[in-house]
């Protein structure tokens, strides 16, 4: 799928109180996938509710280590990740 946001914030924004799903990158070649509603966003993280976990329901993603984040039709990827 192609971008259709120019960047995080566009579809954060637009997906208050709406699932998200979210690739994280860590170290190597680690990935993280979640999806939960968003709480809110700050210049740094990414806030939001995570259904899938009941011991750690409320997750913090710094911004710079987000690979991808889509919403709907709205969709935002690094370069490279598809």
């Amino acid at each position: 799928m192609k971008n259709t946001a120019q960047n995080i914030d566009q579809v954060v924004t637009g997906a208050q109180g709406r699932f998200i799903s979210i690739l994280v990158g860590g170290k190597g070649l680690n990935r993280q996938s979640y999806s939960g509603k968003v709480e809110r966003m700050t210049d740094s993280f990414i806030y939001f509710t995570d259904y899938n976990d009941e011991n750690k329901p409320l997750r913090k993603v710094n911004q710079e280590s987000v690979l991808r984040v889509s919403c709907g039709l709205a969709i935002y990827s690094k370069r490279g990740v598809k």
